[in-house]
């Protein structure tokens, strides 16, 4: 691969800070803002936009009210997050290295959909190699694949689904999961012997946000059953929140079954026994094919060893 610049003629020219201030300047807005934000004065910010957009030779912002992207500032803001999660992945990775530690590796997760499997794929990962760092971050799917792309994390577990393909991810699926429906421990939902969602939609529901993959395979199942999706009272897609919530309310939720069944046996939550299980469909890992760990590999191996052992116990 060629590394000469030289015939970009700004490359050299072209400084981290140009970048720090333009995407600070994208973010905020004006440049009254971004002063504020990055403790400067408002003629140092308008200087150095001027600077990089004759650098790059073309306007990158609208002047209008504010501030608003041009296309080509649309095309260096992509690259400029990049950048910059990149030289911070990379300082990362050397102080790790002066320090003995073995990688870094920063995973995203919607949790709700990976309880099990995440956490006993990281202790498996560190029994045999202690020396990896792990950080997990929990979220929904869209913006973890933009924290995905911008190198801010090195892989996603949790459901597969459209967005990963449109956003140019590599997907692996590693299980499949059901969802069950659950309940505070006594709850007179959960001691009817045939209960259908007729009886699930005539009490008050917890629901996952609109528009995630949770949300959708529940108000799916409601609409095959012939019975009207309930509004929900709470929404959330914290586990926490939502075993709070239960014990608090008295409301209506849904788990995925791998993680009803272990709060079960904790006597955290009761299962609703619905005549057929709610599908929840692939969950997996997702990956950008320029991923920037060097142990990412490692973290991979262990998510499919323990799925297949999670799948033959289940």
């Amino acid at each position: 691969m060629d590394w000469n610049l030289d015939h970009i003629a700004w490359a050299r020219r072209l400084k981290l800070r140009h970048l720090e201030i333009f995407l600070t300047l994208a973010s905020a807005g004006s440049v009254t803002a971004a002063a504020r934000l990055m403790h400067m004065t408002q003629p140092a910010v308008s200087h150095w936009l001027s600077d990089i957009e004759d650098l790059v030779g073309t306007p990158l912002f609208l002047r209008n009210r504010g501030l608003c992207l041009t296309e080509a500032g649309e095309v260096l803001a992509r690259h400029a997050r990049r950048m910059l999660g990149d030289l911070r992945r990379t300082s990362e990775e050397i102080e790790s290295v002066k320090s003995g530690i073995a990688g870094r590796l920063h995973v995203g997760t919607v949790l709700s959909a990976s309880p099990v499997l995440l956490p006993r794929a990281i202790a498996a990962l560190q029994r045999e190699f202690p020396g990896i760092y792990v950080e997990v971050v929990e979220g929904l799917v869209t913006p973890l694949i933009e924290r995905l792309q911008r190198h801010e994390l090195d892989l996603i577990v949790g459901p597969l689904d459209v967005r990963g393909h449109q956003a140019g991810l590599r997907m692996e699926p590693l299980m499949r999961d059901t969802f069950s429906i659950v309940t505070r421990p006594g709850h007179p939902l959960a001691r009817l012997r045939r209960p259908g969602w007729k009886e699930a939609a005539a009490h008050p529901w917890i629901m996952p946000p609109a528009g995630t993959v949770s949300r959708g395979r529940l108000e799916e199942a409601f609409a095959q059953a012939g019975v009207a999706t309930p509004s929900p009272r709470i929404e959330t897609a914290s586990l926490v929140a939502l075993q709070a919530l239960l014990h608090e309310t008295g409301y209506v939720s849904t788990l995925a079954s791998s993680v009803a069944q272990l709060y079960k046996r904790l006597k955290l939550v009761d299962i609703v026994r619905l005549p057929e299980p709610l599908a929840f469909g692939a969950v997996g890992m997702m990956w950008s094919a320029d991923a920037p760990s060097r142990v990412l590999a490692q973290l991979q191996d262990s998510l499919r060893a323990t799925a297949g052992m999670q799948q033959t116990a289940g």
